[in-house]
């Protein structure tokens, strides 16, 4: 199957594009997922070969769906800010298109999660063929509770995930748009 353009967002502030294939965003991703207090809400901090896998995964899902966890960048400055995309996730047993952000503590409450999940959350329901986005958010997460409400979601349901720790989440959810009457005559 022939490699699909890499899917490359652009917001005022932010620049959202492919992990690099030569794992050159590897220090500066380790760096974020590897801080005690940013992990609080995964099972723990990464290791330099579990931001490698993470990395290899987003490359992955890039290859077969064309579209997956984006590097996020300051378009300013360059500066590497986190990751932010869309990525399959199977909740409650059914393969549902998730928002997940992470965004380095040291640009924390920018609304850089915020820019960027809407920039994804729009271009997922002008270009996917999906009419639901959820995002998975431990209750005690208030910062990333707060993003998904600014970019329109509400709590849907709640969930145990990782089947290791069967932690509580909360399972986000935002519904594609219904079509406005200028789209509706546009069609017709």
């Amino acid at each position: 199957m022939p490699r699909m353009e890499p899917l490359v967002l652009e917001t005022a502030r932010l620049r959202l594009r492919p992990f690099a294939r030569d794992f050159s965003d590897l220090d500066e991703l380790n760096a974020i997922q590897s801080d005690p207090e940013h992990m609080r809400f995964y099972p723990h901090p990464f290791s330099m070969e579990e931001t490698r896998a993470w990395i290899q995964r987003c490359l992955d899902h890039g290859d077969r769906f064309g579209y997956s966890l984006l590097a996020v960048q300051d378009r300013a400055t360059g500066q590497f800010l986190g990751n932010v995309g869309l990525h399959h996730q199977l909740v409650d047993q059914v393969d549902e298109l998730e928002i997940g952000w992470s965004v380095t503590p040291s640009r924390a409450r920018e609304g850089i999660a915020t820019e960027a999940a809407a920039a994804c959350r729009d271009w997922a329901f002008a270009r996917v063929e999906v009419d639901h986005l959820v995002a998975l958010v431990r209750p005690e997460n208030a910062a990333s509770c707060r993003v998904a409400e600014r970019i329109g979601m509400t709590v849907w349901k709640e969930t145990l995930h990782n089947a290791a720790l069967q932690w509580r989440h909360l399972v986000y959810r935002v519904d594609r748009p219904e079509p406005g009457p200028a789209t509706a005559s546009a069609t017709a």
